[in-house]
């Protein structure tokens, strides 16, 4: 019976370990051509009918030296940020002057949707996280049934060869 060597338990921790941080690198904009900011060239406010106040912003950003566009969730529309419009749009939403110290948040950020470092986000950042969950826990499971012997996987039966004659 022959256990799994040793230098390929290191191997492949080290291929998801590697895998691992090239993923948050990503999504944190630490790759060659990309950037950890976003601009947020538009922010709407709406009201429920509740009278809740509502928002969402859009904006721009890189990923691997290509432009991308969309939703950036969780920045902080304030109340005294400027209304544009007098008049709403078709969805009932007034388009607000986004300040120049709000236009260039941090975020993390795919091809689809960025994400800002705010309270605001938290319910927004649920969605990477736990796609980083699943990745770690894939991981985990990975390397834990591949460093587990064969011999304590599989319990083989005694054989006659194992009780002693009479």
């Amino acid at each position: 019976m022959s256990t799994i060597p040793m230098a390929f338990r290191l191997a492949v921790m080290l291929v998801f370990g590697a895998f691992g941080v090239g993923a948050i690198g990503w999504l944190a904009g630490l790759w060659p051509g990309d950037d950890a900011r976003a601009t947020v060239d538009h922010c709407y406010v709406t009201y429920d009918r509740q009278e809740q106040r509502h928002s969402r912003c859009v904006g721009n950003w890189t990923r691997g030296s290509h432009g991308y566009s969309g939703p950036v969730h969780g920045v902080a529309v304030g109340e005294s940020w400027q209304v544009l419009t007098a008049e709403p749009n078709s969805a009932y939403e007034w388009e607000v002057a986004v300040p120049a110290a709000e236009r260039q948040p941090r975020v993390l950020a795919d091809t689809t949707d960025a994400w800002t470092f705010s309270p605001g986000s938290a319910r927004s950042a649920l969605t990477p996280m736990a796609a980083g969950a699943l990745v770690v826990a894939l991981a985990w499971a990975v390397v834990s049934v591949v460093t587990v012997p064969r011999r304590a996987r599989v319990a083989e039966p005694d054989t006659p060869d194992d009780v002693p004659a009479r």
